[in-house]
Order: structure tokens, then C-alpha cells, then sequence
């Protein structure tokens, strides 16, 4: 309906005949969130393992967007500790079902045979320690998985979450009013999210005690 100026009114609680729409996502970006209950003694087995490490090995934030705080290499999965033995398995089966999802979303037809590579590192965040805007381009899924969190990160705010990014190149070419174009989440420990590769996302800094611990990793599919 034209109102005033040549200006369109939706109209509400208008009852039309009509047949019922299709929804489309097309070019979905999905994210996947996995609760892991019953962590509690393997967060603090990875907790006391990647201090550990901390207090050994150099800092590997060389060459990454890790502003502050401690990184390990990324052959964490590789090395022997209770803590990742009980995380490993979690994160494959996330991975499966996440792979799974996205060559539903984005291929023309299935493979015949999907595997893939894994790789993850630990990273530990303390006041004013941040993670600039990146992607992660050598692979298909990247994930993480919170070990520890500080009260502060898991207030109402941006202090400690970790933020993704609207893809879309032109997403923001005429803005609609508070249009959302970054989605925030809050490291509580024993979360688990999925996302792909290319989705460029950062963490932002907190101020106060405690320690933001968490694991990053990465997949490269194998299809055939």
C-alpha cells in the first residue's frame, strides 16, 4: 500500500490468500556450537599441561595476529597428556558432523570419501592481550575450545569474547539501522564452536585477574 509521498506501509494482521513461501539460505555461513559437559577435570589437566609448556618452550605468536599472551606450536595434538586424550576425541567427532554440514551447504554433489588433516595449538590471553582480525588460510574448519575464562570475559560487553565478522562484501553498502555486523561469544569453558576457515573473526582484551585459556585448531579436508 503507497502511503504519504509516495512512501510503502506494510501492512499488519492483514489476512492474505496465498501459497506458502520457500525460504532460501543460499551461501549460508554457519557456525557450530558444542557443549562438552563433564570437562571439568580435563580443563584443568590442559590447564596445568599448556602452563607447563609456557613456562618450557618459547612463545610461538611469531609471525600470527597474538598480541600478548602465550601461544604453543601447533603440534599440540601430538603430545602425550590425559587432558588432550579426553579432548581429542570431541573435537573429531565435532569435526565429521561439522564437514558433514558444510558439504551439504556448499557442494553441487557429495564425495565419495571425506577425511581430513588436524592440527591445534594452545593459546593463553591475560589483561590487555588481544588477537587481531584474521582467517585461517591453510585450511576448510578451523574451532575452538575453552579450557578457562576470567569473570570478566563472560560479562555482557566485548571484553574477552571472540568476534566473527559479516562476510558479505557489500553487506554493509546501504546499512540498515543497527544492522548486526559482527557476532560476539563468550569463551565459557567446555564450549566447543566450528566455523569455516574463512570467516575472518578476532578476540578482544580484558582487564583483571585470570587467564583466557584456549584451544584453536584447524582441518584440511581430504575428498575424493
Amino acid at each position: 500500500m503507497r502511503g504519504p509521498a509516495g512512501r510503502f506501509i506494510i501492512l499488519q494482521n492483514r489476512a492474505y490468500s496465498h501459497v506458502a513461501d520457500r525460504i532460501l539460505p543460499v551461501f549460508a555461513t554457519t557456525i557450530m556450537q558444542r557443549r562438552l559437559e563433564g570437562m571439568e577435570e580435563a580443563n584443568r589437566q590442559l590447564a596445568s599441561f599448556i602452563a607447563g609448556i609456557e613456562a618450557s618452550e618459547p612463545n610461538a605468536t611469531a609471525g600470527t595476529t597474538t598480541e600478548g599472551g602465550f601461544q604453543t606450536k601447533d603440534d599440540l595434538f601430538q603430545r602425550d597428556n590425559a587432558g588432550i586424550e579426553a579432548l581429542k576425541p570431541h573435537i573429531f567427532s565435532a569435526m565429521q558432523d561439522y564437514a558433514g554440514l558444510m558439504i551439504r551447504q556448499e557442494m553441487t554433489r557429495p564425495p565419495a570419501k571425506v577425511d581430513f588433516i588436524l592440527w591445534g595449538w594452545a593459546v593463553t590471553y591475560r589483561a590487555g592481550n588481544t588477537q587481531g582480525l584474521h582467517v585461517h588460510p591453510s585450511a576448510h574448519v578451523s574451532g575452538v575450545y575453552y579450557v578457562t575464562a576470567p569473570p570478566a570475559t563472560l560479562e555482557p560487553g566485548d571484553a574477552g569474547k571472540i568476534s566473527f565478522y559479516d562476510p558479505r562484501p557489500r553487506a554493509t553498502m546501504n546499512q540498515l539501522p543497527y544492522q548486526a555486523t559482527r557476532h560476539r561469544i563468550a569463551p565459557v569453558p567446555g564450549d566447543m564452536y566450528l566455523f569455516p576457515s574463512w570467516l575472518e573473526h578476532s578476540v578482544s582484551a580484558f582487564q583483571g585477574p585470570g587467564e583466557r585459556i584456549c584451544i584453536a585448531f584447524n582441518a584440511k579436508l581430504i575428498l575424493e
